[in-house]
């Protein structure tokens, strides 16, 4: 019974602390992870896992022509850059745009990477399932717009017109 009991009480302390950990209760440090979790660092240079200046590779207009009205763009840690979500729903869905600028391991890591696409710049690729497109960008990153629309028509020349716009602002 006293083993029992102890396992437990390591049982309950060990997921304390992992919920500590993923919720950032660490303290604030200016050392921290742009995550809150000790160990994890931002991608390298001015890319969208550095949670400042993420949400300006577009503007809330440009995400505006593609899904409406929307809340201006938040960080996203799962696609690791920016994500506008629109007001209000469509169809059921939460319409929403993604924009990142990755280094190539976290790029692999995340990215649905499709089938190339032509027309555009070498080597990038679309994902139509997903509305995922991936092209290299400044210096060995990936640069990557998702977008997520109740409708698959023109997902794919939206994406195409964002990822002109965040290839000139990287």
């Amino acid at each position: 019974m006293n083993v029992f009991k102890k396992f437990t009480q390591a049982a309950i302390l060990a997921g304390a602390l992992a919920l500590v950990t993923a919720c950032g209760g660490g303290g604030g440090s200016e050392d921290s992870s742009p995550v809150g979790l000790p160990g994890v660092e931002a991608p390298a240079g001015e890319g969208s896992g550095n949670s400042d200046g993420s949400c300006d590779f577009l503007t809330e207009n440009e995400v505006a022509d593609v899904i409406g009205p929307n809340d201006g763009g938040q960080h996203d840690y799962m696609f690791g850059g920016c994500v506008w979500t629109a007001s209000s729903a469509k169809d059921g869905i939460n319409e929403a745009i993604y924009a990142a600028v990755l280094p190539k391991a976290q790029y692999e890591s995340v990215a649905e990477i499709g089938e190339p696409l032509g027309g555009f710049v070498e080597g990038a690729t679309y994902d139509e399932t997903h509305g995922e497109l991936w092209f290299p960008c400044r210096g060995g990153d990936y640069c990557g717009i998702k977008v997520r629309t109740a409708s698959s028509d023109g997902r794919q020349e939206a994406g195409l017109g964002l990822a002109k716009i965040l290839q000139g602002r990287v």
